[in-house]
């Protein structure tokens, strides 16, 4: 009986395990526990309607927790993906500001490099220096800051991710061991749950209402055998005279 609960248990896991999401080596897992429910032993007989009962809740029940395993998961991708794009609506937004101030950067050189007397080249690079010098440095600043919070985002949103999915794995953990243990108790049950041997007593009164009443068959009288009379001794002869 051990045995069987335990096939059974090892068969249920297989058919609530295969709607797991991302489980590794799923099909090597898979063909190994076949080729165990394969075996003599595991199907040294049919399973009752008891022990059926219990095999299909524990199996809705893990097709459940697989589908609210999946559910949560997606949810916890959903969530780290719209973080991702907030994030780099961010860093696009710093981006572009970083732009702009290459540009106006590039614009100032080239006014600069376009003049053609020199004393108007060298008056136009020092009036521009300054507030050459100031766009540079804010770019750079804000590269430098970009980047890192590159970085540091990619590090949030992988932390967000993995605590997220953890929570739903060790919920459907918690659930998968009540499951099991619901499936154990219902097993457990299951002897007292047999049908006794009972007498036929109720086959026979519904046989007898079915079929019609057998008379029995009369038998022919036996007459007594009639012995024949005895006649009452006949009187003896009678003597003869004396001579």
């Amino acid at each position: 009986m051990q045995l069987f609960t335990r096939v059974l248990l090892l068969a249920v896991t297989v058919l609530g395990a295969s709607a797991w999401p991302r489980m590794a080596d799923e099909s090597s897992l898979l063909r190994m526990v076949m080729a165990q429910l394969s075996s003599p032993l595991a199907i040294s007989r049919a399973a009752s309607p008891a022990e059926t009962a219990c095999v299909n809740r524990y199996t809705n029940a893990t097709y459940k927790i697989s589908e609210e395993l999946a559910n949560a998961t997606s949810k916890c991708e959903e969530a780290a993906n719209r973080t991702v794009v907030a994030n780099a609506q961010n860093a696009n937004a710093t981006v572009a500001q970083i732009r702009a101030q290459h540009l106006s950067l590039e614009k100032n050189l080239q006014q600069c490099n376009n003049e053609t007397d020199s004393q108007r080249l060298i008056n136009c690079t020092v009036s521009t220096f300054d507030k050459n010098l100031q766009l540079l440095d804010s770019s750079n600043t804000l590269a430098y800051q970009t980047q890192s919070q590159f970085a540091t985002n990619s590090t949030i949103v992988a932390t967000q991710r993995t605590s997220c999915i953890s929570v739903a794995v060790d919920e459907s953990k918690v659930k998968s061991i009540e499951a099991a243990n619901e499936f154990n108790s219902c097993m457990a049950k299951v002897p007292s749950q047999r049908e006794l041997p009972v007498e036929h007593e109720p086959e026979r009164k519904e046989l007898a209402q079915t079929q019609p009443e057998q008379k029995p068959e009369k038998q022919p009288e036996q007459k007594p055998e009639q012995r024949p009379e005895q006649k009452p001794d006949q009187p003896l002869a009678a003597q003869q005279p004396a001579n």
